[in-house]
């Protein structure tokens, strides 16, 4: 199954899938990082933290404002890139984007807990060179990269290269659920 209908002599929807994953790449880095890094270089989230609300509830709360921002700009992206390419997108290439954008921005919320003053720099550091080259690497240990979960995922990928959508998703939520422990428990210390 492919998650795109091609035509021939256009672009090849897993070309035009991974310039859409480049753009994944910087987007959760521009919005999520820079937003919760900022709040806490800035010293604001610490007048949040103050309050008598959970310090992860402050994080979490930028997340879902942040997150339908990266699906949309993903989505549309992805699709006015197929259809220029002489495809069309599928649901499940669409599903993918919208579980990844969540799975990356996670990710970029950590990074920022981590390093406040560098979390945008960081992020698309880590996205760049470490997830998506770990992505297309021919081993088993690309199963560490979101985007290669996600490309299973939009059903791109030869059938005996891809993991079924159950396993990708089950690789994505244990991947996402480190880095979200890792930012809350860098919220919860009070230096944070």
């Amino acid at each position: 199954v492919i998650a795109a209908k091609r035509v021939e002599g256009f672009a090849d929807p897993l070309s035009v899938f991974g310039f859409v994953q480049l753009v994944l790449a910087v987007l959760p880095a521009l919005f999520v990082a820079s937003a919760i890094g900022d709040d806490i270089e800035d010293h604001s989230i610490t007048y949040l933290w103050s309050r008598p609300i959970p310090r992860w509830s402050v994080a979490v709360g930028k997340l879902i404002a942040m997150v339908p921002v990266i699906w949309l700009l993903s989505i549309a992206s992805w699709c006015v890139a197929i259809v220029a390419g002489g495809g069309e997108p599928t649901l499940a290439s669409i599903g993918a984007l919208v579980i990844v954008g969540t799975a990356l921005s996670i990710i970029a919320a950590a990074i920022a807990t981590l390093a406040p003053r560098y979390a945008m720099a960081l992020t698309v550091v880590y996205m760049l060179f470490f997830d998506l080259p770990l992505g297309v690497m021919p081993a088993a240990i690309r199963n560490l990269s979101i985007t290669e979960h996600g490309r299973s995922l939009a059903d791109l990928k030869p059938v005996g290269e891809a993991l079924s959508a159950p396993m990708a998703c089950v690789g994505i939520a244990i991947i996402a659920s480190l880095w979200a422990a890792i930012g809350l428990w860098r919220t919860r210390r009070p230096s944070a």
